[in-house]
């Protein structure tokens, strides 16, 4: 059975995604993040390749290797903890860790990722996660969570990522911050981003529903919305 997904997003008043980029600066009240996702209380958490490189930022690629890696799924057995999900099947730096934040890392990977990156993640004792030839099946990813025991799962991005799972009916619901702040200009990205031609196939989103409203400190909302989607067509996610 597939995770309830809970996209978490933080967004300026005119929707932007890049916090650096915002006025006034210093808009984050300390511990904002951490605090609402303490309350959404899920199972694990999944980024994108760009936000992971947050965590891999300045490492040295893994080594060449001539070995060829079996490309089967490493997972722990069903109801082991929380984890941190990563959609990086083209990755090539190395974690330098398995976990984050004392939670375990799943990779998500294809059978197109070079033996080299999965050789890697293997050295380091980081779970992979198969799904798909070339592209992610976003699906795939969810029923292979669903059967680790993950009932719910956290997004958090970033917007290409959120972007693909909306457009493939696979968001539940959508949690909001926005934060007293204005980006002001063109270009920089919005809280979804996605490239594909417009309504072809057909946006997926029927409803939004509003399930509560909050008034945090730092003058920051907080909306919560329930999703219905009309159909489930995963898309893939390109990395």
């Amino acid at each position: 059975m597939k995770p309830r997904v809970i996209c978490h997003m933080t967004s300026s008043v005119d929707g932007r995604a890049l916090v650096p980029l915002w006025h006034p600066a210093d808009v984050v009240p300390e511990g904002l993040w951490d605090a609402a996702r303490a309350k959404i209380e899920t199972d694990a958490a999944l980024m994108g390749h760009t936000t992971a490189q947050e965590y891999t930022r300045g490492n040295a690629p893994y080594p060449e290797t001539t070995e060829t890696v079996a490309r089967v799924d490493v997972l722990p057995e069903p109801g082991q903890g929380k984890y941190q999900v990563v959609i990086a099947p083209k990755g090539t730096q190395a974690w330098g860790s398995n976990e984050i934040d004392g939670e375990r890392i799943i990779v998500v990977v294809t059978e197109a990722s070079s033996d080299r990156y999965l050789a890697g993640l293997r050295s380091e004792g980081i779970y992979t996660l198969f799904a798909g030839r070339d592209e992610v099946d976003l699906g795939l990813v969810l029923d292979k969570l669903g059967a680790l025991g993950i009932k719910r799962l956290y997004l958090e991005g970033g917007p290409a990522t959120s972007g693909r799972f909306l457009h493939a009916g696979l968001i539940d619901e959508i949690s909001l911050l926005i934060l007293p702040g204005l980006d002001g200009y063109s270009g920089a990205p919005t809280i979804f981003e996605f490239s594909g031609e417009r309504d072809n196939p057909s946006f997926p989103v029927e409803r939004l529903k509003l399930t509560s409203c909050e008034v945090l400190n730092g003058d920051v909302v907080w909306l919560r919305y329930d999703l219905r989607n009309t159909q489930t067509t995963a898309a893939g996610v390109q990395a």
